[in-house]
Formats: C-alpha cells, structure tokens, sequence
C-alpha cells in the first residue's frame, strides 16, 4: 500500500512541476483622448466576458506541458475602464442614471503561443461586441483584432501581455474613429 502512495505522491508532484501556475497578467491599456467634445450627453455602460475560459494566454510547449496565463482583472472590466475615459474626453458622461446604455461583451481574447526549441509561434483574436440601446433605438457591431508573431527564442510573460494591450487598444482607437457609431451616439443620447 505504501508503494502506490509514494508511486501517486511522485505523478501529483510531476504533474505539478510540468504545469507551474503563472502570476496573473496585468494589462494597460490607453484610451483615444479627442481633441473634439460633444454636447454633455451621459450613458450608462455595463460589460461582460461571454467566454468560456477566462485565461488569456495559453503557452504550449508541447509533450504534455502547457502554461496558462490568467489576466491580473477581469478583461471586460479592463476595457470598460479605458472606453469610459475615452468617451470622456469626447464629452459623453458615463452615469447610472443615464436612458440610454453601451454594452460591451468580450467575445474573445486570447494569445496562443507554441513554443519550440529555437522559436515561438504567437497567435493572437480579440472580438469585442458594442451594444448601444437608446430610447430611440439599438446600434450593435463587433470590433475584432487579429495578430501573429514569430521569434526566436522563449516567449516572455510580456509578450503575452502586450499583444493582447495593442489589440484592445487597436480596438478602442478603431471605437473612437467609427464615424457610424459617432453619428449614432449623437443623433440618440
């Protein structure tokens, strides 16, 4: 009996040592401040994460050894923070009392890395959904970013991080310049 406690000890303590727990990603992202404002319109805003894992980052090295990277806080949160400064700037007033709502739903986000020997391939999606429901009526439409990499060598914790930053940050800028989302926010707030 002692023999297949120590035999299970050792399998539980490899497969431990094959598939470390990362530290969580911390992701920074930089709002699209506008040099032009509206007329004081408010909003409410509200965001959710559709997907059905909630990591952003998967390394596979293969032979059974893959890491996964967790964000440091919730991802839609993230970006409803960085979209509530940028519709700031444009004079669009971010309330709970507001009629009028913008929905944001992260319906994907992640970075896919397989890492060989000598280099790494990075594979990176993000595909955000914008809901705005006014009194008068809805405007949706997705915004989606993709990207891939090849270098040499290991990837890097930033690396994971940063793709996913300039994804999300190519989407608040693509956000900023839609002048169909402009006129639509206008026009109904």
């Amino acid at each position: 009996m002692k023999k297949y406690i120590v035999i299970a000890t050792a399998l539980l303590m490899s497969a431990c040592a094959s598939n470390p727990v990362q530290p969580p990603l911390a992701l920074t992202l930089t709002p699209v401040i506008a040099s032009q404002t509206a007329n004081h319109l408010s909003v409410q805003m509200s965001s959710k994460d559709s997907r059905s894992q909630q990591y952003i980052g998967v390394v596979d090295s293969g032979a059974k050894n893959v890491e996964v990277f967790q964000p440091a806080e919730n991802i839609a949160a993230t970006f409803q923070n960085a979209l509530t400064k940028q519709l700031a700037s444009e004079g669009i007033k971010v309330t709970p009392s507001a009629s009028s709502n913008i929905a944001i739903n992260i319906e994907k986000a992640l970075v896919n890395v397989k890492q060989g020997l000598v280099k790494y391939d990075m594979n990176s999606e993000l595909q955000i959904a914008l809901v705005v429901t006014t009194p008068k009526g809805t405007f949706s439409k997705q915004y989606s970013a993709r990207s891939t990499k090849q270098e040499p060598l290991k990837v890097k914790r930033e690396d994971i991080a940063q793709s996913l930053e300039k994804m999300m940050n190519s989407v608040l800028n693509e956000i900023a310049n839609d002048g169909e989302l402009r006129q639509y926010l206008t026009e109904n707030l």
